[in-house]
């Protein structure tokens, strides 16, 4: 066999072996269950069920409890196209609707308001539709949520 042939089918392999694991490696879809198992390989994570029987991933960072929920999910409760990161902090006095908005007017990543009881919240969306993400690239987003949830929580507790 010539060494163009060899190296055609070495190519080839190499090739195959690729495909093979990148085509196996499962992507990170808007499924609580594996977002819970993805999550807790970090040690930091529990699925609960919400007062209305909805099931969510709770999670924790700098000492504030925050949520991920699945959205635009079927009538069955799966397929679902989205989640969303959420906070909500309990200051002993709010941040101003002024303040609230110098601080979202800096923030890229996340969206911030004060909710119908006056307490600052949080929510970052990521959509996970047609194949989901890499496990990398959602444990980056994970980490990039954590970040600013220190910084929300910093700027709403005055420190």
């Amino acid at each position: 066999m010539s060494n163009l042939i060899r190296m055609i089918l070495v190519f080839f392999g190499v090739f195959a072996a690729l495909t093979t694991t990148a085509a196996t490696a499962r992507n990170v879809a808007a499924d609580v269950d594996q977002i819970a198992a993805v999550m807790k390989a970090g040690g930091k994570s529990a699925v609960v069920k919400s007062a209305g029987g909805e099931r969510y991933v709770l999670s924790e960072t700098a000492g504030h409890q925050y949520a991920i929920l699945a959205l635009g999910c079927n009538d069955d409760g799966n397929l679902c196209k989205s989640v969303q990161f959420f906070v909500a902090l309990d200051p002993e006095k709010s941040p101003t609707f002024e303040a609230m908005n110098g601080f979202a007017r800096e923030l890229r990543w996340g969206r911030v308001y004060l909710d119908q009881e006056g307490e600052p919240v949080m929510e970052f969306d990521l959509d996970l539709e047609r194949g989901g993400i890499s496990q990398p690239l959602f444990l980056d987003n994970v980490a990039k949520w954590e970040s600013i949830v220190s910084a929300y929580a910093k700027f709403v507790f005055g420190k």
